[in-house]
């Protein structure tokens, strides 16, 4: 049995419990530092994926996404729009539908004073029937002719409005006879409006009209030769897109100097041709008459 009074032997028994005491403490500090910065744990933030940004990007759009609005011509069709719809709701107001409802049905009413009062200084009129915008002179000329080639019956039936969130309305309408709709006559209008004091006028119209003419799969032929075509000769589908115009004055060119100089002529001869025409057949009924009247 050791002396534990021997003072080396006790100071050697302190040091040996001390050093068991702490160890543990020591071995878990350690243990808690490797845990905390090891490199499997230390997770970073990773930047979102596409898909992720689309889906927040399609979460923000649909907290302002424009609201449908819809209406129709009424049966009060000579005093302008109706705010019923086949579905029984009102149309909303708001001073964008009710800048909507005036422009047609100043149209509607044949009222160029009042429509000119909607359209800003500076109105632009895109439309797909025309190769330039018209500026404000040539936007109040296209409607007065508008107005003119109505005449009293026809007039404006709006199917759909879509309000944008800035200032902008998408319409979808079409034409009617004495509330008969007219056949290939749909469209729509796109009005970006801007105000001016306390009221919002249209600065630029964009109007998309319905062809009569249906191709069918035969436009999407004409696209593939079309793009066949400009892929071949880049050069000059660039030159032609730059200018569309400049394709059509060859033609017109030709027409002025070879043609328009003969029409008057032509048109001369051929009215005497089927003169002469009508002469000789009129001469062979009679004497057709007159045989089967011999023998009659």
């Amino acid at each position: 049995m050791p002396n534990t009074h021997n003072p080396i032997s006790y100071l050697i028994i302190l040091y040996l419990t001390s050093f068991c005491i702490q160890t543990p403490n020591a071995m878990n500090s350690a243990l808690t530092l490797v845990s905390f910065h090891s490199p499997s744990f230390n997770l970073k933030q990773r930047p979102p994926s596409r898909h992720q940004q689309i889906s927040a990007n399609w979460g923000t759009r649909q907290q302002c996404s424009p609201k449908p609005i819809r209406a129709i011509l009424g049966s009060n069709a000579t005093g302008g729009l109706s705010n019923a719809y086949h579905g029984g709701n009102a149309l909303p107001s708001s001073p964008l539908t009710d800048v909507i409802q005036e422009f047609y049905s100043s149209i509607n009413d044949k009222d160029m004073t009042r429509l000119k009062k909607l359209l800003a200084p500076d109105c632009v009129v895109e439309h797909t029937s025309y190769y330039k915008p018209l500026d404000v002179k040539n936007t109040h000329t296209y409607f007065t002719r508008l107005m003119a080639a109505m005449r009293k019956n026809v007039k404006f039936a709006i199917d759909e409005v879509c309000q944008g969130v800035e200032p902008t309305v998408a319409v979808m309408w079409h034409l009617e006879w004495n509330g008969k709709i007219i056949p290939f006559t749909k469209g729509s209008g796109f009005y970006m409006c801007s105000s001016k004091g306390e009221s919002l006028l249209i600065r630029k119209v964009y109007i998309f009209n319905e062809s009569p003419l249906k191709p069918g799969k035969l436009a999407l032929e004409i696209l593939l030769f079309v793009a066949k075509l400009f892929d071949t000769l880049p050069k000059q589908a660039e030159a032609f897109l730059q200018n569309p115009e400049a394709l059509v004055w060859p033609i017109v060119k030709l027409y002025k100097f070879c043609v328009e100089p003969f029409v008057v002529y032509l048109l001369a001869y051929y009215i005497h041709f089927w003169s002469f025409v009508a002469q000789g057949l009129t001469m062979v009924l009679s004497i057709l008459y007159n045989i089967l009247k011999r023998f009659v």
